[in-house]
């Protein structure tokens, strides 16, 4: 079984799909609510948000810093439970980008047509609004997402090629579209192996060494990637100063998972001083 995520368009039948492979198939279901709840045991809390905020960086900047340590978090919480491989669907926007190195999953785009979205949309929301009124809100917020994906990740929710799998619910059933995923999600390429597991065990391991990058130690840490391959621990990106590089390695040294690390950190030359 593989490690499933599921991304939709507003209303686009997502969660009916998740449901049935939950009942008919054994999937577990994670939501992005969820993920969300976790955040305070990796130290997300207002304060550490804040301590983003109060930094002597330009509102650009601070904001980025906010962001990076949020999607650090993020990423490690979602890994942490995915980490026992398949049998798992994220139910949530952008799950693919959050896990697009991860080995064994299956990335889905679940789409379909503006009349059965708001035929979707009226039910859940109990009839209060008019079909006219249940089509803007659904634009609206299919543009919010989008700005949110090319902002935070780079990427565009309506590319199908970001995606191992676009599922179309106009022409077929709730359930003939769970036996396409099914069947989709036999395929050898989304079984684990022994290599698999292993490059699971070391992405979740490097996701787990970020956040606590990101929420352990007070650096500048918008542009720093972590590795890990071969139990090889592979830092790379940009450290401020040398302190913040000492305050790095401490934190790492503290760490008994590693035991051997690789950096590939660079230091920007400051310019010298003119007189």
């Amino acid at each position: 079984m593989a490690i499933i995520t599921m991304s939709r368009g507003t209303y686009s039948g997502a969660i009916g799909l998740a449901e049935y492979m939950r009942e008919n198939f054994g999937y577990r279901l994670i939501s992005r609510e969820d993920i969300i709840s976790k955040l305070g045991e990796y130290g997300m809390s207002d304060d550490r948000l804040n301590s983003a905020r109060h930094r002597r960086l330009s509102v650009r900047q601070r904001k980025d810093l906010e962001w990076t340590h949020y999607l650090a978090c993020f990423r490690a919480a979602l890994a942490e439970e995915v980490k026992d491989g398949g049998g798992i669907i994220y139910l949530g926007d952008n799950g693919h980008a959050v896990l697009h190195d991860f080995p064994n999953a299956l990335h889905i785009k679940v789409v379909t047509n503006m009349e059965y979205r708001i035929d979707n949309f009226m039910k859940r929301n109990d009839y209060v609004i008019d079909r006219k009124e249940a089509k803007k809100l659904i634009r609206k917020i299919d543009e919010q997402r989008a700005k949110w994906v090319k902002a935070i990740y780079e990427g565009d929710v309506n590319d199908s090629a970001e995606f191992d799998l676009v599922v179309n619910l106009d022409p077929m059933s709730i359930a003939d579209a769970c036996e396409l995923i099914r069947s989709t999600a036999e395929l050898p390429q989304f079984q684990t192996t022994v290599e698999s597991k292993k490059k699971l065990e070391d992405t979740v391991f490097a996701a787990d060494v970020r956040a606590k990058i990101a929420t352990e130690i007070d650096i500048i840490d918008d542009n720093i990637d972590v590795e890990v391959q071969d139990d090889v621990l592979s830092i790379k990106g940009t450290v401020h100063s040398i302190e913040e590089w000492d305050e790095l390695r401490e934190l790492l040294r503290q760490l008994p998972e590693v035991e051997d690390v690789e950096s590939h950190l660079e230091t920007p030359v400051e310019e010298p001083a003119h007189h």
